[in-house]
C-alpha cells in the first residue's frame, strides 16, 4: 500500500464521529475487517478485509455521488434504487445528507457483501430499505449463475468473476432491471437509480424497454468501457435524458466515469 493510499485513508477516517477510536484499531489492529462507524445518527459496518472502505466508506467521504444532489428536485421522501450497492453506502449518504427515503431497494450480487447490507439497512433504515442478493443483467430472472466465492471487492463482475471449478463458489440469482422496477417499485417513478455493476450497465440498459427507463427521474451511473459510453448515452438523450455536469470532471479512474443524467419525468 503507498503512503499516498494511506494518507487518503486516513483522511477518511477523520470524516466520522468516532474517529479517534478508528484511528487507533486501524494503527494497531489492521487484521480485524470488520469495523463499525459512525456518522451523525448513522451506524454501519465496514469490512476492510472485503474492500468496502472503497465502496460504503467512499460514498460517505468522497463527493463521487453527493455532488450532483445539489441539482437534484426531490420529493421529501425519495424512492432509491441502488444496483452494485456493496454495503449499502449510497442510501446512507443520502441519509447523511437530510435526504429522506420513502423506500431504498438495494441489489448486491456478492452473499457475504449482501449480509453486511442486510444489517446496515436494517439498523439505519428498518422496513423501508431492502437488500437483494441478486445478479443484476439482461438474462431472464430467476437464472443461477455460480461465482467466485470472495469476502468482497468494488471490482467484482458478472462478467469477469463467474466460477471455473477450481475455486470455492456461490450460487447467485440474476434479476433485470424490468423485474426490480415491476416488483419493487409498481412501476412508479424512481427518484434516483445508482448504477454501479462493472461493465454490465451496457447490458442491462440496452436490454431494458424505454418505459422502464423513464421511470428514473435522476441516474447516477459508473461508466467502465468508454469504447461502449458514447451509443449508451445517444439512447438516453433521445429518451429526453439530460447530463447533469461536465463530462471531464466524471473521471474516477484511467476508465471508469461516474455521470449523472437527468430524465424527462424530473
Amino acid at each position: 500500500m503507498s503512503i499516498a493510499t494511506r494518507v487518503a485513508g486516513f483522511r477518511a477516517i477523520l470524516f466520522f464521529d468516532n474517529w479517534p477510536i478508528l484511528v487507533l484499531q486501524r494503527m494497531f489492529d489492521r487484521n480485524t475487517g470488520l469495523v463499525v462507524y459512525r456518522k451523525k445518527h448513522l451506524e454501519f459496518v465496514v469490512d476492510h478485509q472485503g474492500g468496502d472502505e472503497n465502496g460504503t466508506r467512499q460514498c460517505l467521504t468522497s463527493d463521487m455521488y453527493k455532488k450532483y444532489l445539489t441539482s437534484f428536485s426531490l420529493p421529501d421522501q425519495a424512492r432509491i434504487l441502488d444496483l452494485g450497492a456493496n454495503g449499502g453506502g449510497f442510501p446512507l449518504m443520502l441519509r447523511a445528507e437530510g435526504i429522506g427515503i420513502e423506500r431504498a431497494v438495494c441489489v448486491e450480487m456478492n452473499p457475504l457483501v449482501t449480509n453486511r447490507l442486510t444489517l446496515n439497512l436494517a439498523t439505519n433504515f428498518g422496513p423501508e430499505a431492502v437488500a437483494i442478493n441478486a445478479a443484476v443483467c439482461d438474462t431472464s430472472d430467476r437464472t443461477e449463475i455460480v461465482l467466485k466465492r470472495t469476502r468482497g471487492g468494488t471490482s467484482t463482475s458478472i462478467l469477469r468473476d463467474q466460477a471455473d471449478g477450481t475455486t470455492d463458489s456461490d450460487s447467485v440469482i440474476t434479476i433485470s432491471l424490468t423485474a426490480l422496477c415491476e416488483k419493487y417499485f409498481d412501476n412508479k417513478p424512481i427518484d434516483i437509480c445508482k448504477v454501479d455493476i462493472e461493465s454490465a450497465e451496457y447490458e442491462v440498459f440496452e436490454s431494458s424497454e424505454d418505459a422502464v427507463l423513464l421511470t428514473i427521474r435522476y441516474l447516477i451511473i459508473e461508466l467502465h468501457e468508454p469504447w461502449r459510453t458514447p451509443r449508451f448515452v445517444e439512447r438516453l438523450s433521445a429518451l429526453g435524458f439530460a447530463e447533469i455536469g461536465r463530462t471531464e470532471d466524471s473521471k474516477t479512474g484511467d476508465d471508469p466515469e461516474v455521470r449523472c443524467f437527468k430524465g424527462p419525468a424530473a
